[in-house]
């Protein structure tokens, strides 16, 4: 991977005028507490639709009540309360309402108190919504789905599982079958998505009540029903300890910007007086390649959702200087919430462009429906978009004589094949539609009510955007475009830390103001279009690859509090001598870092470095390539504790500073005593803890079952109250003892075992345990504190580095005894 030619090259930066001013870039701060919400059971189970520009929360309503609350908004932050999008009885207890469009109706599904669903439908967002079928069944938390074809897919919770069943139409469900998703114990909370052809579904395990209730992904590449795949490093949201616990029943909705995508959750933040006492959480989303990542749980300030670089609600009286007509018609402002154009008769696309102009790679929407039609051949009303003259633009239109979708392009004058795409049978023209049109490069991607339902080429490139009607009386809606396409806001947003940052994410902005490189052009020619060197590694991320001396990248970054963190970078060299040091403007944060030879380009390996300043709020640091050349594919930043060094003996007959979980813990004669019956385990320290060894005394009293020590440990809760059966619930690693050998397993709430070595070990004996972390290295002693009876690197994509100390059991009767932590 060594670089040949070498050029320099600076890119332009443009900078666009903004025609409608955005609300305040100010900060929002989880847990939020909304307006009017239930007392003392707070905002559970969020569900948020976005309908014409404007974003509707539905939440779980209180037991003790009947109807369904709804708020609206426009940025996903400044929530006005709605009243009660339905009252009727059977909304009593209504858990999990959920809210889709279609075709001119909005359907709720719920289930009261989980006795199975409802199909409420509305011709509003805000209700009132009727009951318009019987009980349904299906468990609760139900979630709707629709694909491409206009197909419908219903999600519900079963025991263990998320089932789906195909629908007929929005108020008929078929029957069930398991989708393959779950978490063992308890799944619920189900939300589909569909981005680049991957169905992705993510769901919520553990109980409502448990700090342990989380969020995990599976992805389908076959259907949405079927073939998922978990995550390797699920779960993606999790906290059981800190400012905010028990987080999940989430939902996935596209932020303001056309682009980002949001997770919106509940926290739990105790009991209410009837049920949980829940809030509002949203996080973002970051994509690198297929991999979802949330950047979260925040819980200090963030920056608030980015709108679009343009946008118009309508909300006036006359169009303004913000558009621009082509062609005439005869256009207007309808109850300050619409455009619109009713001259028919004509061939003539009468247009509204916008003032402003896109970059070249872009998002836009536009919302709209037809009122009349005249009786030309092919009456038709629509989007333009990269609009600079007559003679340089594209268009996507709906035709509800020919009940399609069509696309044209006319370039330096000359008109383009018309493309075509079918709409569903049912589509109601003369109701509320989307189009969206995603420009990267010379692709066009286009979708209606979320189908993604054409891929083009053209060679056009930044221009307006606007609307147009022929031979059509049509209403337009909330329209915006966003100079971001594909995540491509990920790579200005300020990355929350702690947290992970993808290398291929850094800034905006082009050669010598986010980034420089030596070369013109991307080597790799992988995900961006700059001058960063990218490609595709065994791991399934992009990475930035072919970095030499004297090159460096930058990457926004919002730093929850000041004070030493310590920096784990993904790094793959097949060569000796590489160097790396990261700045904050003139400030050299961490000195020289080398990087060693991994052993290939494919190698990948974390390398540290500790106890780094930084200094809280919204930074920009510079990754330096100093000397060398290595891959960089992520970097991940913890806070940092000193370990300093602790022993207890349990002489003084308590084990205070200790916290139990599952099991039945006791100190007797000097000793600390775990039960014989399912899991136990115990914690102590800090989560900022990175390198250490831990070492204790066991004896085995049972001859079934194992016993031992945990490392690295976050994220702890109880895994067996309220009918959870998990033993595996919490993050880190455990080495144990059998009395056939010494192993040592990764615990992520779930199980994989590392390394074994078979042993004779007996029964009321005392072993002296000790287990050394360095880095991703761990190794594990036993009476031997010399040669290690296993030594293993975790070289995986989410290496534990940081966590407290611990003990645990299963299914024995272990005692532990003079537990001491050394630095």
């Amino acid at each position: 991977m060594r670089k040949s030619r070498r050029f320099m090259f600076t890119l332009l930066v443009i900078l666009l005028m903004v025609s409608s001013v955005p609300l305040p870039a100010t900060a929002y701060q989880n847990p939020q507490t909304l307006p009017d919400e239930w007392g003392q059971y707070g905002l559970g189970d969020p569900y948020v639709l976005k309908f014409n520009g404007y974003y509707y929360l539905y939440v779980s309503t209180r037991d003790t009540d009947d109807g369904v609350k709804v708020w609206s908004s426009k940025d996903l932050v400044n929530w006005s309360y709605r009243g009660l999008a339905a009252t009727d009885p059977i909304t009593h207890g209504a858990y999990a309402p959920e809210v889709v469009y279609w075709n001119g109706m909005f359907y709720m599904y719920t289930s009261p108190a989980g006795k199975g669903h409802y199909v409420l439908s509305s011709t509003s967002p805000t209700g009132p919504f009727n009951v318009v079928t019987g009980n349904l069944g299906k468990s609760i938390d139900g979630n709707v789905f629709i694909d491409d074809d206009g197909s419908f897919s219903f999600y519900h919770a079963a025991q263990g599982r998320i089932d789906a069943a195909p629908m007929s139409s929005p108020t008929e469900i078929g029957v069930s079958a398991s989708t393959g998703v779950g978490m063992g114990g308890w799944t619920e909370g189900s939300t589909v998505f569909k981005r680049n052809g991957k169905y992705y579904m993510t769901y919520t395990g553990n109980h409502v009540f448990s700090k342990g209730y989380r969020v995990d992904v599976a992805v389908s590449t076959t259907g949405p029903r079927s073939g998922y795949v978990t995550d390797s490093t699920n779960p993606v949201l999790i906290r059981t300890e800190g400012p905010t616990v028990g987080l999940g029943h989430n939902t996935v909705v596209t932020g303001p910007n056309l682009d980002t995508h949001y997770m919106m959750y509940h926290n739990l933040e105790g009991n209410g007086i009837i049920g949980p006492l829940r809030h509002l959480n949203m996080d973002r989303i970051v994509w690198n390649n297929d991999k979802m990542i949330v950047q979260g749980p925040t819980s200090t300030d963030q920056p608030n959702p980015e709108m679009p670089v343009f946008y118009d609600y309508f909300d006036r009286t006359a169009i303004g200087s913000n558009w621009s007509n082509v062609n005439g018609g005869n256009w207007g402002i309808y109850n300050q919430e619409l455009m619109w154009q009713n001259s028919m008769g004509s061939s003539t696309w009468y247009k509204q462009v916008t003032a402003s102009s896109s970059a070249s790679d872009y998002t836009a929407e536009f919302n709209m429906k037809e009122m009349n039609r005249g009786t030309s051949t092919n009456p038709r009303y629509g989007a333009t978009f990269s609009y600079t003259n007559e003679n340089n633009y594209g268009v996507a239109l709906i035709s509800s004589k020919n009940k399609r979708l069509e696309t044209f392009f006319r370039i330096n004058g000359v008109d383009q094949a018309w493309q075509t795409f079918d709409l569903p049978a049912d589509f109601n023209y003369s109701k509320w539609h989307n189009i969206r049109i995603e420009k990267s490069g010379s692709t066009f991607k286009y979708y209606v009510d979320g189908m993604f339902k054409a891929t083009r080429t053209a060679n056009v490139g930044a221009g307006k955007i606007g609307v147009l009607t022929e031979d059509t009386h049509a209403d337009f809606g909330y329209t915006a475009f966003s100079n971001d396409v594909n995540g491509s806001s990920a790579w200005n947003a300020s990355k929350p830390i702690p947290g992970t940052i993808e290398a291929v994410h850094y800034m905006k902005g082009g050669e010598g103001v986010a980034y420089h490189d030596t070369t013109a052009g991307n080597l790799g020619g992988a995900y961006r279009t700059d001058a960063g060197d990218i490609r595709l590694n065994n791991e399934g991320l992009f990475n930035l690859g072919w970095n030499q001396t004297g090159e460096w990248y930058k990457y926004k970054v919002n730093v929850e509090s000041s004070g030493y963190y310590d920096i784990d970078f993904r790094m793959a060299t097949s060569l000796d001598g590489a160097q790396i040091r990261v700045w904050d403007g003139s400030t050299d944060l961490t000195g020289i870092v080398n990087v060693p030879n991994t052993g290939g380009w494919d190698n990948w390996k974390n390398i540290s470095k500790k106890k780094v300043y930084l200094n809280a709020g919204q930074r920009e640091l510079k990754v330096e390539f100093v000397t060398g050349e290595a891959d960089f594919s992520r970097m991940t930043f913890q806070k940092n504790a000193d370990v300093t060094s602790v022993s207890d003996n349990f002489n003084d007959g308590d084990d205070n500073g200790w916290t139990r979980f599952e099991g039945t813990w006791a100190v007797e004669n000097g000793e600390y005593s775990a039960g014989s019956t399912g899991p136990a385990k115990s914690t102590f320290g800090d989560t900022g803890w990175a390198d250490y060894t831990v070492e204790a005394d066991i004896k085995m009293i049972d001859s079934g079952g194992d016993g031992g020590l945990l490392v690295r440990v976050s994220n702890p809760s109880h895994g067996t109250e309220r009918g959870q059966n998990n033993y595996d619930a919490l993050q880190g690693y455990y080495a144990y003892l059998t009395t056939s050998g010494v192993s040592l397993g990764k615990m992520n709430y779930n199980w994989a075992l590392l390394k074994s070595n078979a042993q004779s070990y007996s029964t009321n004996t005392w072993y002296h345990m000790k287990v050394a972390v360095n880095g991703t290295n761990i190794k594990v002693y036993v009476d031997d504190m010399v040669t290690p009876k296993i030594d293993y690197t975790d070289n995986s994509l989410n290496p534990f580095t940081h966590g407290k100390i611990g003990v645990r059991t299963a299914n024995k009767h272990t005692h532990f005894d003079n537990v001491s932590v050394t630095p």
